[in-house]
């Protein structure tokens, strides 16, 4: 076997190793994501944060879709409501995820998240009586941030 023999069976042999590994990961990745989904109480995760802070996204995406829907047919008051639900929803992703990893930025991104939260609960109070999306997602915002303020 000369040089460039060894040099193509090796390159052939690290290939198919790195698509095996790559394979491996591609099946173990949905396992991973689903683990995320749901802190262990034990692991020193603030578990009351995240699932608040995943409930509040859940409402606050009902809430955005149905202040669309009514942007759509014409009716302008949802405005604000979907305004602040945009602004709420990636900061209560983010809190659940830096929770989730014991980060160092999580009080400061809770203070920020406590904050739209407060203007979110605001901004769907003045509908609550009329859409349960609007409640849902007031009452959402305001045990987020509840559990954010306890931290930052």
């Amino acid at each position: 076997m000369n040089r460039r023999e060894a040099m193509f069976a090796t390159a052939s042999t690290v290939a198919a190793l790195s698509m095996s590994a790559l394979a491996a990961d591609a099946k173990a990745a949905p396992a991973k994501a689903d683990k995320k989904d749901a802190p262990a109480a034990g692991n020193d995760v603030n578990v009351a944060l995240v699932n608040a802070a995943q409930h509040c996204v859940a409402t606050g995406e009902d809430c955005l879709d149905m202040c669309v829907r009514t942007l759509i047919a014409g009716d302008t008051m949802m405005a604000e409501c979907a305004g602040t639900v945009r602004q709420m929803l990636p900061l209560c992703e983010t809190v659940a995820q830096l929770a989730r990893l014991k980060s160092v930025h999580l009080k400061a991104v809770a203070a920020a998240c406590a904050k739209a939260c407060r203007e979110c609960e605001a901004a769907c109070k003045k509908h609550a009586g009329h859409h349960a999306e609007c409640k849902a997602c007031m009452e959402s915002c305001a045990a987020c941030a509840a559990e954010c303020e306890k931290i930052a």
